[in-house]
């Protein structure tokens, strides 16, 4: 494994679209999830910044590609492929997990 395939991947610009678009999915399903889904008020801020455009692909490439072994583990096995051998489902299953966790990082900056 090499930290250096893992940047190359989440800084490539297709990749890195790959996951806004996939992040646009994502913040309209959080938009319209039941208001009693725990951190809602937070889910839905983060969800406006990221259909707004404010959120940056690269950053939450990166972050998709370090939280999600399955992911890692792909990019490891092709490195050449710069994920393009990575699933939208799988993309999309680990924005849903990182989800929270951005949202607060999110609500914590002033």
């Amino acid at each position: 494994m090499s930290a250096l395939d893992l940047i190359a991947t989440a800084s490539d610009e297709t990749f890195a679209g790959r996951v806004m678009m996939i992040m646009f999915k994502v913040a309209q399903n959080v938009a319209s999830e039941d208001p009693a889904t725990p951190n809602d008020a937070e889910r839905r801020a983060y969800a406006s910044f990221v259909i707004m455009g404010h959120e940056k692909p690269q950053l939450v490439s990166a972050h998709v590609i370090s939280s999600n072994p399955t992911i890692s583990a792909a990019i490891e096995s092709d490195p050449a492929a710069l994920g393009s051998n990575v699933p939208d489902g799988d993309i999309e299953f680990a924005l849903a997990s990182i989800w929270d966790a951005r949202s607060l990082a999110y609500e914590a900056v002033p």
